[in-house]
């Protein structure tokens, strides 16, 4: 049984894959004395992993050469380069290790020296280890992103991926074509525009009908590598009993340098999202030994997310977020309970978030946060007033005084409890937070604008004394602007913090993709007044957020059950 493939493949940054000799249509030739290595993020095997949560005792590295090689297994303990068994090869060839004979911590690859002429053909690693049964479907939510969707489609397809029995695809925009979507294996599903908690429940809720044993939830626009998910399934078959309801989580690769991790995991702190082993340059072997680290992991990120059909039954299906949190809270909920896995190479490329930020997004990422604290007892009622206060401090101090409708909203919304969330229709809802939401300009309008000023953009440290000056000073609005830096301060909308603008009587914050920016300007008359609809606001927390909490907390069960969720989406044929 194939446990990981080795991908071999033309690319611009080859030492993702293999480090040494050059790619040549399929295969990697060598010159003689030439060193070829697999001690890479694609290359490498985490043992450490499977040692930890599957069957395997062992793994036999296998593979096939034209010409002859010195052909080594090695580990890298982060330190020192070991070999643990070796071979010489001039065809088919495999070299094996024992996990107890390995280091407690390192990664394992093969290592080739060239003594002639060498063709590298193919390879793998390999167990007979025993396997269970597994069934997978995979549940892809898109929206409107066609060329995307039919390119993963085709590829999940063109792979025969082992184990995946069945792909869903939830159509929230209702634009797909069923005659050029659905296959044997594919199947349409049309849906409201709910967002992607309910499309990514409408998967689950199909994906639970069959005899499945796991769920992939998917993004409809990521850059998949099918041996990544290959890796994955196969992960499954070969658990240890105890590991059996185990999650897996796809790292996330940036889109435009797909050799920094962007995530390996992640943590919800009480305060905001921490992403594990962030900014990682995986092509270095250091970061790969830092990705056998699982560490605090808590929840994994929906762009590609494998969890076992089980927890749907004994944990629900998501809450109607619309967007932002879903899979925040459903690791909460369920991930705390059982490992969730990852590892190098476990991944797919995404765009880069700092990109796609869009400010309407904060009214979904305020109100959801307060629901997911409340239903989770982690919040009481100060902690929504310091919250208030710290989101509000947060885009005042940025000049962004026309986005605090948008910030009270999310408040007003949440205290109105769980019978809103229960029956908002989120589709219109949606469209008049948009609508609310100030309206930017493109960047080439501003005669000073250059996008260089995007290329050379780093951020400053913030030192103590800014900071302090910042907060005695309501962030410089009791400055007068004529001792304020007449200097434009130009930062990205998802990057810049809150006392970047300290100082300055302008800044521009724009889009990392795309020509779209807004100009803000200090105004301390609209500071003020801003600060006393948070003050009102305040009052209400006080007096109405027990019973709000309490709302949540009671329709909980309710919120997360197949029977809302089929009359919520309008389903049909509800289940009690």
């Amino acid at each position: 049984m194939k446990i990981q493939p080795l991908i071999i493949k033309e690319s611009s940054y080859p030492s993702l894959y293999y480090r040494g000799g050059s790619y040549d249509g399929g295969s990697i030739i060598l010159n003689e004395g030439e060193r070829l290595s697999f001690d890479t993020y694609f290359g490498s095997f985490s043992y450490t992993k499977y040692r930890d949560y599957t069957t395997l005792t062992s793994i036999d590295f296998c593979g096939r050469i034209s010409g002859t090689a010195k052909v080594m297994l090695c580990s890298f303990d982060g330190k020192d380069e070991t070999v643990i068994a070796e071979t010489y090869a001039d065809g088919d060839f495999a070299v094996s290790a024992s996990f107890n004979e390995l280091p407690e911590r390192a990664i394992l690859y093969p290592v080739l020296e060239a003594r002639t002429s060498v063709r590298f053909i193919q390879g793998g690693y390999f167990s007979n280890a025993e396997q269970t049964h597994v069934s997978f479907a995979i549940a892809i939510c898109t929206y409107k992103r066609e060329e995307y969707l039919t390119r993963n489609l085709a590829l999940l397809e063109r792979e025969n991926i082992p184990y995946i029995d069945r792909i869903v695809v939830v159509d929230n925009g209702n634009t797909l074509d069923r005659a050029k979507i659905e296959t044997e294996k594919i199947k349409l599903v049309e849906n409201p525009n709910y967002g992607g908690s309910a499309g990514f429940t409408r998967g689950i809720i199909e994906a639970s009908k069959g005899e499945y044993t796991h769920i992939i939830l998917m993004d409809d626009d990521i850059e998949i590598f099918p041996e990544a998910i290959d890796r994955m399934t196969v992960f499954a078959s070969v658990l240890k009993e105890e590991c059996r309801n185990a999650h897996f989580s796809a790292a996330m690769l940036k889109a435009s340098k797909p050799y920094i991790q962007h995530e390996k995991g992640a943590l919800w702190n009480g305060s905001h999202i921490e992403s594990l082993n962030s900014d990682l340059d995986v092509r270095e072997r250091d970061a790969l030994i830092l990705n056998l680290d699982d560490g605090p992991i808590r929840y994994g990120a929906w762009w590609c997310f494998c969890l076992p059909v089980s927890d749907v039954r004994e944990y629900g299906l998501p809450l109607p977020f619309f967007i932002k949190f879903d899979d925040v809270e459903y690791g909460m909920r369920c991930c705390s309970k059982a490992p969730i896995i990852t590892m190098s190479g476990m991944a797919v490329s995404h765009a880069d978030f700092d990109g796609k930020y869009n400010m309407h997004l904060e009214y979904y990422t305020v109100r959801n946060q307060l629901i997911m604290l409340a239903v989770h007892k982690m919040q009481l009622r100060f902690g929504c007033l310091l919250r208030l206060m710290k989101v509000t401090a947060k885009h005042l101090f940025l000049y962004r005084y026309d986005i605090q409708p948008i910030l009270l909203r999310a408040f007003d919304d949440f205290l109105r409890g769980a019978d809103f969330i229960m029956n908002e229709n989120a589709e219109e809802l949606n469209r008049s937070v948009i609508s609310m939401t100030p309206k930017g300009l493109k960047l080439t309008s501003l005669p000073e604008w250059d996008n260089s000023k995007k290329e050379n953009y780093t951020r400053k440290k913030t030192g103590i004394l800014r900071v302090l000056l910042g907060i005695i000073t309501f962030g410089g609005h009791l400055i007068p602007s004529a001792f304020m830096k007449k200097e434009v301060l130009y930062a990205p909308l998802a990057k810049v913090k809150d006392f970047d603008c300290f100082m300055h009587r302008t800044t521009v914050q724009y889009q990392m993709l795309g020509d779209n920016g807004y100009v803000f300007k200090k105004h301390s008359g609209k500071f003020f007044v801003c600060l006393l609809r948070c003050i009102k606001m305040a009052f209400k927390i006080l007096f109405r957020y027990g019973k709000a909490a309490r709302s949540y907390r009671k329709n909980r069960e309710l919120l997360m059950s197949e029977r809302f969720w089929r009359e919520y989406l309008d389903i049909g044929n509800t289940k009690e």
